[in-house]
């Protein structure tokens, strides 16, 4: 009986290997098949997202789905390269003296010779390329969002520049109906103790500034919006106010350059600064003081209007901040809108250079 089952292994041998040998043929084909596959793939979300930038759900869905798809089709390689070894196996045990062993012998001392004769080679390149665009998709939206943050921090800016530009006629008459003496009653003293060299950062219609020059303080009054500017030099036309286009958190304009104050007024600005911005402008605020100057920051609590360009503000956050760039802070105290909207009250602080 042991005789009759070695004859009829002998008889289906060569049926068995005929099958596993077209099984392993088929399975080749379709992994060269699977780069293919997620080029196709990749290249085709790629570019769906090069036309729907303005679209950030879907772009990041198309992008995700790009690496995702890579990183399966890594996964599907490797189980088809897995079974294909299992078969190769088989056909060697099979028939050793027609199997044919690429493997690298010890003749092939080329880097590129032995790569290509590597064992599972192909395979490894090809988890490499696939690996190379699933991390490039990810890497693309990093970069989006990083992008769009961006830009969406310079929109909200230049949203501002553009309210103010257009209603700055309007808004000078609210503007200039405040005394002085009413927005800045902490100031009252110090300004009267001696001629000083004052920046004021967002001089809006010129208010401040026309003050401080009349009580003997020499100005440098800086402000993005072009009207509110025009407005400002014609309604306060003075010698002693030097009049500066120009926007926190850069302040590059030749004018600045070298100087240093000893009094810096940043009022009804802080809004208008992107978080990711603020602590770049606090830093170029220290730059511009004297050893014992001072800047004065007054902070808006209230509804943020986006369509003014304005962010969210946490005191306490704008405190750890110019801690952190190497201010003393003091606070000045709370006060209500001088515009009476209820809704809006503000914070002042003092920050000092630390010694």
């Amino acid at each position: 009986m042991e005789n009759n089952m070695t004859e009829r292994g002998k008889e289906i041998r060569p049926e068995a290997y005929q099958q596993n040998y077209e099984q392993f043929r088929s399975l080749n084909q379709i992994m060269w098949q699977i780069p293919v596959l997620a080029m196709t793939l990749t290249g085709g979300l790629w570019f769906g997202v090069s036309q729907i930038l303005d679209t950030p759900l879907l772009v990041s869905v198309l992008l995700v789905t790009a690496a995702v798809g890579n990183i399966t089709f890594i996964a599907v390689l490797h189980r088809f390269r897995h079974v294909m070894q299992c078969y190769l196996d088989w056909l060697k045990e099979a028939d050793r003296a027609a199997y044919v062993d690429a493997s690298p012998s010890s003749e092939d001392t080329g880097l590129g010779s032995r790569l290509a004769r590597k064992n599972m080679g192909v395979r490894t390149l090809f988890s490499a390329m696939l690996g190379w665009a699933a991390a490039g998709s990810i890497i693309l939206l990093v970069g989006y969002w990083i992008d769009r943050g961006s830009a969406l921090n310079m929109n909200r800016y230049q949203s501002a520049i553009e309210y103010y530009d257009r209603y700055a006629t309007a808004l000078a008459d609210s503007y200039e109906a405040v005394a002085f003496e009413r927005a800045y009653p902490f100031l009252i003293n110090r300004l009267s103790q001696g001629s000083l060299r004052i920046a004021d950062i967002g001089a809006g219609t010129g208010r401040d500034a026309a003050w401080l020059a009349d009580h003997g303080h020499t100005v440098t009054a800086i402000e993005p919006s072009q009207t509110m500017l025009t407005l400002a030099q014609r309604l306060h036309p003075r010698q002693e106010i030097q009049w500066v286009s120009d926007r926190l958190p850069s302040l590059r304009d030749a004018a600045l350059r070298g100087t240093q104050f000893d009094l810096v007024l940043i009022n009804a600005v802080w809004m208008h600064i992107a978080p990711a911005d603020r602590r770049a402008a606090l830093d170029r605020i220290l730059e511009l003081l004297e050893p014992n100057g001072s800047a004065f920051v007054s902070l808006r609590l209230g509804p943020a209007d986006a369509a003014r360009g304005m962010h969210p503000i946490d005191p306490s956050d704008f405190v750890l901040t110019a801690e952190d760039a190497g201010f003393e802070v003091l606070p000045q105290g709370d006060f209500p809108d001088i515009l009476g909207r209820p809704e809006i009250s503000w914070k002042v602080f003092e920050l000092r250079l630390i010694q």
